[in-house]
Parts: C-alpha cells; structure tokens; sequence
C-alpha cells in the first residue's frame, strides 16, 4: 500500500517540464505575438536625457553631467528621474509641464522631441522608463523584485531572472497578478502548454507579480528517492530475519 501512495503520488513529466506540444517534431513551429504595449500611468518614473544642450541647461536634464564617472544605482535613477503626477504631466525645467499619461514610451519620447525643439535648436531627447519592475515569488530559487533594463521582457525570462522553478514549483498553475485602474486582475497561466507562447500575459508589464505555487505532488525523482530508501530498507529487515532464522 505504500508502495502504491509513493507511484499515485508522482507527477507526470509534463507537469515538470515546459511548453508541452504534442504536435512539435523536427520542424519549427510559430508562435504569434500577442504584446500588449504599455502606456505611461501616474507615478511612474522616467528618465530623460537632452543631449546637445549648453553646459548649464545640460546639468538641469542629465544626471551624468552631476555624477560623471559614478554608475547610477536604481535609487539614484528614482530620485534624480521625473515622476508623472496625478494629472498625469511631468514637470520639466524651461520646458514646463508636458502631458505623458497614456503615451507609449516612443510617444512620450516624441512628444517630448516637439516640445523641446521649441525652445532649443539641435537638441536630441532620449527617455526611458525606470521604473520598470517585475517580483515573482514562490517556488522559485531566487524570490524578490527585478528591474528591467529594456522596453519589454517575457514570462519566461522574469523566472530566469529569478533562478528558474524550483524542483517543488507548479508551472500549470501560475499567477500573473496585473495592476489596472480598476484594480488588481489575477491571470492563471499554463507553463507546461506551448500555447503560453501565444498568450497576451506572455510579455510583461511593468508592476506585474508572477507567483508559482507549491505542487501538491511530489516530483517523480524525489518519489523514486523515497522508493529506493524504502527498498532497501525492506532488503535489509528481510535479511536480518533470514539470518536471525539461521542462528535459531
């Protein structure tokens, strides 16, 4: 019977592993984008550069023209970037008050180009957002909060990020929880199915938390561990009484 609860217990490949495609053989097989671009939301934090500028306009823009030579961490990059306010501008110097709620970030950056031509001659604009965070937590070996340094990253590189699954993590039943204007929406994806690739949860936005619960099972190793421990203890007592037999 013990035997028997160790092999119901087990968990089926496909439950370990990713992206399961029964259909997927030599051939390459596509799987279609479906991004979702993010648009600028108030307290987010950008970082804007104005290249091209006089000596003194240049120090009220950039923080390297400040801190030449030293790297910037995260907290220099929140406290010297430009926070949008409740009403959705940001607050600039000569420039003034410019609108950046619900532009992409290439929007905000052309708009900004605009604004900025009408008050410099030969500027060039460089804005990105920093405050572009991902946390996953769970079952995974490096749980915490990661800043990305890009336009975009995927599921699957925000686990990478973290470590990867750990050997107890439930990749068929992860969360995805969203911050919208209406509040936080809870998304179940599917890791061990190749259709993931396709989701529209698969690029991630900024603020997005990934948890990965614990399996309720054990993974197939660790069960086939078990049941070698339990063979040969079986092995041994049999011995023991075989021999104890003998002396008799």
């Amino acid at each position: 019977m013990v035997v028997m609860a160790l092999l119901a217990s087990c968990v089926g490949k496909r439950s370990i592993n990713f992206l399961h495609d029964g259909s997927l053989s030599n051939t390459s097989k596509l799987f279609p984008n479906r991004k979702f671009e993010y648009r600028i939301q108030v307290n987010d934090v950008l970082s804007i550069r104005i290249l091209g500028l006089d000596e003194a306009n240049s120090r009220l823009f950039n923080v390297e023209a400040v801190n030449s030579g030293l790297a910037l961490n995260e907290a220099a990059l929140y406290v010297n970037g430009f926070s949008v306010d409740k009403t959705g501008n940001v607050q600039l110097p000569s420039v003034g008050r410019i609108k950046m709620l619900g532009l992409t970030v290439n929007e905000a950056q052309e708009t900004l180009q605009r604004k900025v031509n009408e008050y410099f001659a030969n500027a060039t604009v460089i804005l990105k957002l920093v405050s572009f965070r991902v946390s996953v937590l769970g079952e995974v070996e490096r749980p915490g909060t990661y800043f990305v340094y890009n336009n975009q990253i995927t599921l699957l590189e925000a686990l990478a990020q973290a470590g990867g699954p750990s050997e107890m993590a439930d990749k068929r039943h992860v969360t995805l929880m969203r911050q919208s204007d209406q509040g936080t929406q809870a998304v179940y994806l599917d890791l061990s199915h190749a259709e993931v690739l396709s989701s529209e949860y698969y690029y991630l936005l900024p603020n997005d938390v990934v948890y990965l619960p614990a399996m309720g099972a054990r993974p197939q190793r660790m069960n086939l561990d078990l049941l070698t421990i339990l063979f040969g203890a079986i092995s041994t007592a049999a011995l023991v009484i075989t021999v104890v037999q003998n002396l008799k």
